[in-house]
């Protein structure tokens, strides 16, 4: 199935919020300030099924030439490898015009081996630390203390050594 991606809005608050319980089976309740206040602070696309409905989002964060995808829900899963693919090719395409050389994703270490095979079939794998500049090495870092991984794809052929 082929989505339609377009940037979430106040509107879509309810929708984001059980979206989110339904792909946690309850275990996530945001409350909708919490909702609102991550639309607020990053950029956020949600991906619409041929009803309408969303069947998944995306939020990113760009700063020193890192775009951070920070959130990332598809539901049903089976929509991962076209949905999923979708949400994330957009961040992509949005952190290239954004001039970023890289892409980075945060995971659980106890992710499925499927979305692992998912995010290594995108392009996103782990870098040995020694070859990461610092800003990359920033963002690898950033969530370490929630116990994430950091997956990184390079997405600008060459780094930026000056102001752009």
């Amino acid at each position: 199935m082929k989505a339609t991606l377009r940037r979430a809005r106040p509107a879509d608050v309810d929708q984001i919020r059980e979206l989110v319980r339904e792909a946690t089976r309850g275990r996530l309740d945001p409350s909708p300030d919490e909702v609102f206040e991550r639309m607020a602070e990053r950029g956020m696309l949600l991906a619409l099924d041929p009803e309408r409905r969303p069947v998944g989002l995306v939020s990113w964060r760009v700063e020193n030439l890192v775009a951070r995808i920070l959130d990332f829900l598809v539901h049903p899963v089976a929509l991962r490898p076209t949905v999923g693919r979708q949400l994330i090719e957009a961040v992509e395409e949005e952190a290239r015009r954004l001039e970023c050389e890289a892409c980075v994703i945060y995971v659980s270490p106890e992710m499925s081996s499927a979305a692992l095979a998912f995010y290594i079939g995108l392009g996103y794998t782990r870098w040995p630390e020694e070859s990461l500049s610092e800003p990359w090495r920033e963002a690898a870092h950033e969530f370490d203390a929630f116990g994430r991984v950091a997956l990184i794809k390079q997405i600008r052929s060459e780094r930026v050594t000056r102001p752009i």
